[in-house]
C-alpha cells in the first residue's frame, strides 16, 4: 500500500494549491507547508480582527459602493469577503435609492473603524501570503540566515 504524500516546505507542485488556501482561510497555506508557528499567528491576528471590523460596520465593510477602494484590500481575506457578496450582505442593502453617499445617514456609530480593521486584515493576509511564497521559494536563504545568527550568539563580543 502506498504511503500518503505530505507537503514539503519547498514543494514548488503544491504552492499555488495552498497559496489559494491561504488566501481563503489565513494561515492555513502556512500550517499546510509546517510553518506551525506563522500559520498560528496568522489566523490569530487576521480572522478576528476581519470580524470584528464586520460587526463594527453593521456588515458594511464589505461593500464595492460604499468603500471602492478598501473593497480591494478587504479582498485579502477572500474566504471572508466573497461569500458575503455572494449572499449580498455587503454590497446590495445599502443606498437604494439614494443618489449619493452624502445623503445616506443611516451609518453605523463604528462603520469607519471596523472598515478599517477589514482593510488591515487584507492587507495583512496578503503579506502573510508573501511570506508563504519566500519561505517557499527561498529555504536555503532561511537556513543560511539561521546558521549566522548561531555562529554570531557564539562568538565573544
Amino acid at each position: 500500500m502506498a504511503e500518503p504524500k505530505t507537503r514539503t516546505k519547498n514543494d514548488k507542485k503544491t504552492l499555488p494549491v495552498d497559496l489559494l488556501l491561504a488566501w481563503f482561510v489565513p494561515g492555513a497555506g502556512h500550517l499546510i507547508r509546517g510553518f506551525k508557528r506563522q500559520g498560528i499567528i496568522t489566523l490569530v491576528l487576521v480572522v478576528p480582527l476581519f470580524f470584528v471590523g464586520l460587526l463594527m460596520s453593521d456588515n458594511e465593510a464589505v461593500s464595492r459602493e460604499l468603500h471602492p477602494y478598501a473593497f480591494f484590500a478587504e479582498l485579502g481575506v477572500a474566504g471572508g469577503t466573497l461569500p458575503l457578496l455572494a449572499l449580498g450582505l455587503g454590497s446590495d442593502k445599502v443606498l437604494p435609492d439614494e443618489e449619493s453617499i452624502k445623503e445616506y445617514q443611516d451609518v453605523p456609530a463604528w462603520n469607519d473603524t471596523g472598515v478599517l480593521f477589514c482593510c488591515i486584515a487584507g492587507l495583512l493576509n496578503f503579506l502573510a501570503i508573501f511570506d508563504l511564497v519566500d519561505r517557499s521559494l527561498s529555504p536555503p536563504r532561511l537556513v543560511a540566515r539561521k546558521a549566522e545568527e548561531v555562529t554570531s550568539e557564539g562568538s565573544p563580543a
